[in-house]
Order: C-alpha cells, then structure tokens, then sequence
C-alpha cells in the first residue's frame, strides 16, 4: 500500500508592494484643540461682522456725549467788568477794578478768593491777589483817581444770596506804569467761591 503523500507547504500570506504605504489614520483632536490651518485659513474664523461692530461703536459714541452734557458744569455766576480806575504809585499801576455779578442759581454764594491777571501788550504776564476791603478803603482815600469804580468791597466771606445781583469792588497793584496798563493785552478775573465752580471774568 502507498504511503500517504505529503501535503504541500501553505501559500505565504501576500506582501504588501513595497511602494505602497497605509493610509494614515485621521488625527483625533480633544474638544479644547483646534488645528491652527482651520483657524485661520478663513476670514469667517477671525473677523467679526463689520455690521454689529459698527452699531457697537455708535452707541458708545452715543453714551459717553450724554454722560458729558449731563455732567457739564453748570454756571453759577454771569459777571462782567463795569468800570477799571488807575492811579500811579511811583512806577507801579493801583487799579480799582468794578465788578457785576449776578448769581444765577438757588443757594447763596460764598466768596472764597478774588485773584486778578494782568497781560501787557509786550506778553508779561502779572498776578495779583485782590487787597484787604481795609487796605482797599485806605488806597482810596490815598489815590482819589480810584474813586471811578467805587462800590461795595468785593472780598473774601463776602456772602451773595441766591438769585441776587451784586456790585462790587477789588484793588489790585501791578509792577507796571500807567502807559504799559492802559495798553495791556487783557485782564482776568478770578473769583473762587467755596463749593462751587471759580467764575472767571474776561476783559480785553
């Protein structure tokens, strides 16, 4: 009886061709990871829509101009210079400087600080602080030229009442002669009052 035959060896498994590779597998990313070519490889990714940005910034513009005209100062005092009087004091100028104020608000005013600027002509610019109300009556019995602008002091604790009128006076003294004064650039009025806004009064 024949031996039984052998059986043949099994088929090797196919090999891959040596030029073809896997195909690799999809990156996997976690949900705080975003590839920075989709990011950025479109402008709908990093600009917003000019429309609602546009409306964004109107009404910002809108707000901070109603919060400025609300908050603007409210005046509290309309001013002006009725009369100026000059008398020279050996090279120096003494001016007695009238004043109308109307105090325009419901609460009394109260005086705190009356201070003056001089600009001559040539651009110098000189400050004074206005005189005592007794040095004031003093300079004008000894310079009777002063007289011109005579009224009631205009003086520090001076008191105005509410929605009154008052007429005052202030003396001041510049480094200047009568000439230089009466050609000067301007003259300011600074009148401080406590707890309320400083009233300047412009005179050129």
């Amino acid at each position: 009886m024949p031996e039984n035959p052998t059986p043949p060896p099994p088929a090797p498994a196919p090999q891959p061709n040596a030029g073809q590779q896997s195909p690799a597998p999809a990156p996997q990313y976690t949900p705080g990871h975003m590839p920075m070519g989709e990011e950025f490889d479109k402008a709908k990714w990093t600009l917003p829509p000019i429309v609602p940005v546009l409306i964004a910034a109107a009404v910002v513009i809108v707000i901070i101009a109603v919060v400025s005209f609300a908050n603007r100062p409210t005046p509290v005092v309309s001013g002006t210079i009725a009369k100026i009087a000059t008398a020279d004091q050996d090279g120096n100028t003494m001016a007695a400087v009238q004043v109308n104020l109307n105090n325009v608000i419901d609460k009394q005013l109260w005086v705190k600080q009356v201070d003056s600027e001089l600009v001559t002509a040539d651009g110098k610019t000189f400050q004074d602080h206005a005189a005592p109300a007794s040095e004031a009556d003093r300079y004008m019995q000894a310079f009777p030229s002063l007289q011109d602008a005579k009224a009631d002091p205009l003086k520090e604790e001076l008191k105005i009442p509410a929605k009154t009128s008052f007429n005052g006076m202030a003396v001041f003294s510049y480094p200047v002669d009568n000439n230089a004064f009466a050609q000067r650039k301007s003259l300011t009025l600074r009148i401080q009052f406590y707890d309320e806004p400083t009233v300047v009064i412009h005179q050129p």
